[in-house]
């Protein structure tokens, strides 16, 4: 058993870069520590030309000299980088990537939506009983959607479409009103309609969200009293209200009590979580503690469990 090896997993995402340091104890995993910088990668990519803005760019430059430093600081059994949605649509990824693995001094993984949202699953799933569930998980790029039994994935989907992406086509100028908001709603519904016909028989026991966006979401029902933190269709539908009686993101970020780099992308998440309710059925939704760092440690882990059986059987 990996007793007390320290493993890594850096998620480089949309919205913020993730490093984070896990153990294993009793069978389970264990957090040392976690570092996150909000980067927001999404909003300095151009969709057509597929690069990067300058100033996105050295801001996501600055956090990987950064945590290259300090991985220096563990004496690490593991380290897996990942990539996901805005990684994938940079046209000019080789170059980017190149400098990104510099300054970070470690290898990147560009993971496809299927494999993102596999390792999410995997996070989520880990240390909950076995029994069929519904995982989402909205980023600033790409939303997962996964059903499963236990920690076996059966219906795997990714849309690119996240907050970002979908603000920018919307919300980008902050304001807010009941046509921006339909035309939002049509563009996710239909993203998600291209993705529903998998779930429409699987009967599952439990829907839980993961990442930032739902987490926002739980915080703004809470601060509001609409909810406990449950994400439901009446909560859904209260919340809706609430945000339709702001006309900017300014007058949102002060209603809901939340910072500008998470309020500001809050329409654009909000619309997506709305639509997936709709489309794919869902009822009372709750927050995982998981996500996707913990999905690949965890397989890290159990590939380096069963490498050591292997080495443990040829002695």
């Amino acid at each position: 058993m990996d007793k007390n090896k320290i493993y890594v997993a850096i998620d480089l995402g949309s919205v913020s870069f993730h490093f984070v340091v896990m153990t294993q104890k009793r069978g389970r995993l264990s957090w040392v520590e976690c570092k996150k910088e909000i980067i927001r990668l999404a909003s300095g990519l151009n969709p057509k030309k597929g690069t990067l803005s300058p100033e996105i760019e050295k801001r996501a430059l600055r956090t990987l000299n950064y945590f290259g430093r300090h991985l220096k600081n563990f004496n690490v059994a593991q380290c897996r980088v990942v990539g996901t949605s805005t990684f994938r649509n940079l046209k000019d990824n080789e170059i980017f990537q190149k400098k990104a693995e510099l300054a970070l001094g470690h290898k990147i993984d560009v993971l496809s939506g299927e494999d993102e949202a596999r390792y999410i699953y995997r996070g989520v799933s880990y240390n909950l009983p076995k029994e069929k569930r519904i995982v989402i998980d909205i980023g600033g790029g790409s939303t997962e959607c996964v059903a499963g039994n236990g920690t076996t994935a059966e219906i795997i989907t990714s849309i690119e479409l996240g907050c970002i992406t979908l603000t920018q086509a919307y919300f980008q100028d902050g304001t807010i009103n009941e046509t921006k908001f339909e035309q939002a709603e049509l563009m996710a519904a239909n993203a998600f309609k291209s993705i529903a016909e998998p779930f429409k028989d699987y009967a599952w026991e439990s829907e839980l969200g993961t990442s930032g966006t739902i987490k926002a979401i739980s915080w703004a029902l809470q601060n509001l009293d609409i909810s406990d933190g449950t994400i439901s269709r009446e909560a859904i539908a209260s919340l809706k209200k609430e945000i339709l009686s702001c006309s900017n993101t300014n007058e949102l970020s002060k209603r809901i009590k939340l910072n500008y780099h998470r309020s500001s992308v809050f329409c654009g998440g909000f619309v997506l979580l709305s639509q997936a309710f709709n489309v794919l059925g869902l009822s009372y939704l709750k927050i995982a503690q998981g996500a996707i760092r913990e999905g690949i440690i965890d397989e890290m882990i159990e590939i380096n469990e069963s490498n050591q059986q292997r080495s443990h059987q040829t002695d």
